[in-house]
């Protein structure tokens, strides 16, 4: 083998071998650090680009569940209202049917309607005031033309979307409900007590048919959120396939790769010196 000054072919391999060991020992801190093996484009091009999707899909989710809950929530909402109108609308029946017995005085009918014009005016304010967040649940113009339209999914097709109808947002005003825009038990003849206990019922089955539309829609929405649960879980499972870090294995090659650092290290301080040996022949 020559002895040769200007070039020193092997401090030159093991400077490339110390860079590359240096890098990789680098890199695989840099994993270990962050938990990430894709920390740059340049790592997996593909895989870049196919996790960002996936993170846009996940983010989308999250956006959606919450959607979800909050839809439950106004639905619930809407649904303790109601409660509160069919129990007031049930009383009021039960006034009109007790004021039809005659067995009562005037005095005593009296005051069967002051009770049920206190009910009446109840089911009034819970129609002009019941509200979910700024919404009036039964007195927004919107929600009656269009009903409700929950965003449950990540993206913007028709699939992603469930509809509360707009018959669950109409007015439950008493008149509204019973078609009758005066009621008083002091002046209603039997008959027309027949006819107010006949739309009393129209009115309660009004109701009954709201929170028939509540709970059909919450069963959907319970279904959407069990389902955009089992995606996050997938889509989360796939991308961690893709960007995470195995720490095991990068521990393993840290440790690798710090050996081979300090052996290049110690090997180039040995090439460095063969030059040197040129001085023994002169």
């Amino acid at each position: 083998m020559s002895v040769v000054i200007n070039t020193n072919v092997d401090s030159i391999k093991i400077q490339n071998n110390l860079t590359k060991a240096t890098n990789s020992l680098s890199t695989a801190m840099q994993r270990m650090s962050t938990g990430l093996k894709v920390l740059t484009a340049k790592d997996d091009a593909a895989g870049t680009v196919i996790s960002a999707r996936m993170q846009v899909q996940l983010d989308g989710n999250l956006i959606a569940q919450n959607n979800v809950q909050n839809g439950n929530a106004m639905l619930s909402t809407a649904e303790g209202h109601l409660d509160v109108v069919q129990d007031n609308l049930s009383r009021v029946r039960d006034l009109t049917l007790q004021a039809k017995n005659g067995t009562y005085s005037a005095e005593e009918i009296q005051a069967m309607q002051d009770e049920a014009t206190q009910l009446i005016a109840e089911i009034d304010r819970i129609s002009s005031s019941s509200k979910y967040s700024s919404l009036f649940l039964f007195d927004d113009a919107k929600l009656q033309a269009d009903g409700a339209t929950f965003q449950v999914g990540a993206n913007s097709t028709e699939d992603n979307t469930i509809l509360a109808d707009q018959s669950l947002f109409q007015s439950v005003e008493f008149q509204e409900l019973t078609t009758m825009a005066d009621f008083d038990l002091t002046t209603m003849s039997a008959a027309d007590m027949v006819t107010a206990l006949n739309n009393l019922d129209q009115g309660l089955d009004n109701i009954t048919a709201r929170k028939s539309i509540i709970g059909s829609a919450q069963n959907r929405l319970e279904s959407a959120l069990s389902t955009l649960t089992t995606q996050y879980e997938n889509l989360s499972s796939a991308k961690s396939i893709i960007t995470d870090a195995d720490i095991a294995s990068e521990a393993s090659n840290f440790v690798q790769q710090q050996i081979l650092q300090q052996v290049s290290t110690s090997l180039l301080a040995q090439a460095n010196q063969a030059p040197s040996i040129a001085l023994s022949l002169v």
